[in-house]
């Protein structure tokens, strides 16, 4: 199954059709064991899929396996979508009526006169009546996986500390350090003679700083970094990765207290001062315990879903009706 259990149930909300009248296309495009779908149908859930992804429609010929993709994906998960409204109708769950009323009110109102509602309504295959039956459907599909979802919510502890032991390496904050910089920017359009004049002019401060000078004072009345010079220079805790690279390897390389050479980078010349490092460190389970089990209860619900949805697949009589080559 390519559309994961989430992904369903997101889509269960996309009920009101919101994708542009595509014209009417004659024929049927798949059947589900006795239901049998539209291409008109097929062809409006398509279009609303592929909008989800945020997939343009032009001229490239680049894009035609991805909208053959696309379409094989749409076509998944409407079969998908038609098992799990069957197997709610088969046990008898229901929707809640007020909340079919509410999703159908929400659609008119978004056109001016009920004509227009009803044009858009045929524009995507459906009358008032069927398109009320699939607002209805739709509803207790959600209500039928919820309850799947619900059985399989338990967490035990037993669980939680089987995915810690798993996922330490998950768990792992890796090291890092807090500095202090000054920074003189190097100038627009300068020369390498201007370069090197700002290094010389870094010279006196380094002095300064590596005398035992407050690297504070010296950040506010030097430094050329207007986002930390009003707090002496303090960059907060950073992890490898973050900074620019000549700097976080200047700085990574430091011991606390220690202060830098003068370090290029894209921004100018630095002096760096290492005011606190951290280690990396495995987060304990009980500072995360709780995180993790709302973790492990969500995959729980989705592997139980996502079981449900192919055992249903793996029982049904589906017969795809048209090609799924790309096209818009």
């Amino acid at each position: 199954m390519i559309i994961r259990a989430r992904a369903w149930l997101l889509m269960l909300g996309v009920v009101a059709c919101t994708a542009q009248a595509q014209g009417i296309y004659p024929g049927d495009a798949v059947r589900v064991n006795d239901e049998t779908i539209s291409y008109q149908r097929f062809q409006g859930f398509y279009v609303e899929y592929r909008n989800s992804k945020g997939v343009q429609v032009g001229a490239r010929g680049d894009q035609l396996e991805l909208l053959k993709q696309l379409r094989i994906e749409a076509m998944d998960l409407m079969i998908e979508q038609e098992l799990v409204k069957q197997a709610a109708e088969n046990e008898g769950v229901a929707g809640d009526p007020a909340e079919v009323d509410k999703q159908i009110a929400e659609l008119r109102d978004v056109f001016d006169t009920d004509e227009q509602f009803r044009m858009k309504l045929e524009a995507d295959g459906y009358t008032e009546e069927t398109y009320r039956r699939h607002v209805q459907r739709m509803a207790a599909a959600k209500v039928y996986l919820d309850r799947i979802r619900a059985d399989a919510s338990d967490v035990r502890d037993s669980e939680v500390e089987q995915f810690y032991e798993e996922n330490e390496d998950r768990l792992t904050l890796p090291e890092q350090v807090r500095v202090r910089h000054i920074l003189l920017t190097w100038k627009p359009m300068g020369t390498q003679d201007d370069r090197a004049a700002i290094r010389e002019q870094m010279e006196p401060i380094l002095e300064r700083a590596r005398a035992g000078e407050d690297f504070a004072a010296l950040a506010r009345e030097f430094s050329e970094d207007s986002a930390t010079k009003g707090n002496g220079g303090d960059t907060g805790f950073f992890y490898r990765g973050t900074m620019v690279p000549a700097f976080e390897q200047a700085a990574f390389a430091l011991q606390p207290g220690e202060v830098s050479d003068p370090v290029d980078t894209v921004f100018g010349v630095h002096i760096i001062k290492l005011e606190e490092r951290q280690e990396a460190r495995l987060l304990p389970l009980d500072e995360v315990r709780e995180q993790l089990q709302d973790y492990v209860r969500e995959e729980k619900m989705e592997a139980a879903v996502g079981a449900k949805v192919d055992e249903l697949r793996a029982a049904a009589d589906v017969q795809v009706l048209i090609p799924l080559a790309a096209s818009n």
